[in-house]
């Protein structure tokens, strides 16, 4: 990862910080245990494998790769049973993320989702891509191209709290949001632009505390500052966007797929939403994206036990002080 400078820094915080335990879910397949010695063997990742014990091993055995060393959690042979043991094991503190293998997003996301499974929060689930991209100074995260394919207004508003948590998570202490549409004034044609103006007045009345949320914006404006005077637009975000909030799946995915395309840049990602981060790597994703997504999701998982601590420890202390009283 040494050419992607924005991934790297990323890597020497994750290695400063404990192995992140993570279940590598039905991983019966090369990619997922090689996933898994690789992060192993970096220091940052502390991998189990759960799945069908007996096809795991096989799978090693044909690939060449030594895992006597890893954990197995034995299941049935049903990607759909490891995805329960593996949501069990994260609901009982065991293990910090979850990581799919030979698997469909939804076999692994359903139990997830779940309102049994207790991995739901208020938030629904949504995707943040991480973007290191060649000619662009610092990092970016894009959502959602992955889950949610037409969200509505409530929907948008759970995708930008989820996607700048984890820009605070990464280290952006006021994250700048640029909520995306085909115009960037108010268009009866395009809804988009009424909800990102309505997304920006839940930003001005709290909603996303320490975000910044600016928009409706065209993507060109959030991207580069020239690009943004030349259309005559004069918002103080332009050029400044850490966030792209995308109106639809299909426009992320288009948005995320140009800018890599085009700068053969990077782009990993967790999912969100969550109580633990959720890694989905495609069939097609190097294993240069999958370490990447790893490190995003060990730093994510850090930040957020943190938060639960001191949100216990800030309970404790009326608690403690009305008893006092008493």
């Amino acid at each position: 990862m040494s050419l992607r400078p924005h991934v790297q820094k990323l890597v020497e915080r994750a290695r400063l910080l404990p192995a992140l335990s993570a279940a590598m879910v039905f991983p019966c397949d090369s990619d997922s245990l090689q996933l898994a010695l690789s992060g192993s063997f970096a220091g940052y990742l502390a991998p189990t494998l759960v799945g069908p014990e007996a096809r795991i091993r096989d799978v090693a055995n044909r690939a060449g790769l030594d895992i006597s060393r890893l954990p197995i959690v034995n299941t049935p042979d049903d990607p759909k049973d490891a995805a329960l043991h593996a949501v069990r094991l994260a609901n009982q503190g065991q293990v910090a993320a979850l990581v799919k293998g030979a698997m469909s997003d939804g076999e692994l996301l359903a139990p997830v989702a779940a309102p049994e499974s207790g991995l739901r929060t208020d938030s629904r689930l949504s995707h943040a891509a991480f973007l290191d991209l060649p000619g662009i100074n610092r990092w970016l995260l894009l959502a959602d191209a992955l889950l949610n394919v037409t969200p509505n207004l409530a929907a948008k508003k759970d995708i930008v709290q989820n996607t700048a948590r984890l820009a605070v998570a990464l280290g952006l202490a006021a994250p700048n949001v640029a909520l995306l549409a085909g115009m960037d004034v108010l268009a009866t044609a395009l809804p988009s632009t009424s909800e990102a103006a309505a997304l920006k007045s839940m930003a001005i009345e709290g909603l996303f505390p320490g975000a910044i949320v600016e928009g409706p914006m065209l993507p060109d404006a959030a991207l580069r500052a020239d690009d943004a005077r030349t259309n005559g637009a004069r918002n103080e975000m332009a050029g400044r966007a850490d966030i792209l909030i995308a109106p639809s799946l299909e426009a992320a995915v288009m948005v995320l797929r140009t800018l890599t395309g085009i700068t053969q840049g990077l782009a990993c990602g967790i999912v969100l939403g969550a109580r633990v981060p959720i890694i989905v790597p495609a069939r097609s994703d190097s294993m240069e994206t999958r370490m990447a997504s790893c490190v995003i999701a060990s730093l994510a998982s850090a930040h957020a036990s943190v938060a639960a601590k001191q949100a216990s420890a800030a309970s404790i202390v009326p608690a403690a002080a009305s008893r006092a009283a008493a």
